[in-house]
């Protein structure tokens, strides 16, 4: 799912201006995603999230989610240690993007927004509910509904499952027919990572993905076993 629609890619950028409230971080985000090592991490995946979170657009916090959204994976290193980095650095990045190209009006308003959205891109390294925001309801429904449709892919049809699986193969320069012994040892590992987070999807609105996820999970840990 690389290649982009013109009227989804047009739809992206105009919400990424609304969301910043300057033209000046679109161009950033288009070259960040459109990257040539990315396969399935690209400005497609990003489409994809905002597909699953439209519901959720008036929700309190949705400007922070909208945030994260586009942060999470500005940065995606796919060669070790770099990859280790790439949740701190995609933080970063928000902080300084806002700081560098968003007015004092909007920085005023947002502030706490982008200080939530950062923790939830830092979430996004182990999937788990930010510390503190479990006291909150409406940081904790944040959290639970960005991290659920970012986990959403492992609800997917078959095809589209193979197709994000072999996505992230090419994306550590691995051959999907043939990965390394090496990549295969460390996709599993990844994959029994997130099996053992069991539930996978903390939100009422995705708990119905659960079941299917889990099948898919057992699947690819049974095809890198």
């Amino acid at each position: 799912m690389n290649a982009l629609d013109s009227d989804i890619a047009r739809t992206l950028r105009a919400d990424c201006d609304a969301c910043f409230g300057t033209t000046a971080v679109w161009p950033l985000v288009e070259r960040a995603y459109g990257e040539p090592q990315r396969f399935y991490h690209t400005l497609a995946h990003l489409a994809e999230l905002f597909a699953h979170l439209a519901p959720y657009r008036a929700d309190p916090l949705w400007p922070a989610v909208e945030l994260a959204v586009w942060a999470h994976d500005i940065v995606y290193a796919t060669t070790l240690p770099a990859y280790a980095d790439n949740e701190a650095l995609s933080a970063q990045w928000l902080a300084q993007v806002t700081h560098e190209h968003c007015d004092a009006a909007w920085l005023h308003a947002h502030a706490s927004h982008v200080s939530v959205a950062r923790d939830l891109v830092l979430a996004t390294k182990s999937h788990r509910l930010p510390d503190g925001f479990a006291v909150d309801p409406e940081l904790q429904r944040a959290a639970q509904i960005f991290l659920d449709a970012d986990l959403a892919i492992l609800a997917a049809a078959p095809d589209r499952l193979r197709e994000y699986d072999r996505a992230i193969a090419r994306e550590w320069a691995q051959d999907p027919d043939a990965p390394s012994a090496a990549f295969r040892a460390g996709r599993k590992q990844a994959l029994e990572h997130l099996r053992a987070q069991a539930p996978l999807f903390r939100s009422a609105e995705f708990a119905p993905l659960e079941q299917h996820a889990q099948r898919n999970l057992e699947m690819l840990i049974g095809f890198y076993a």
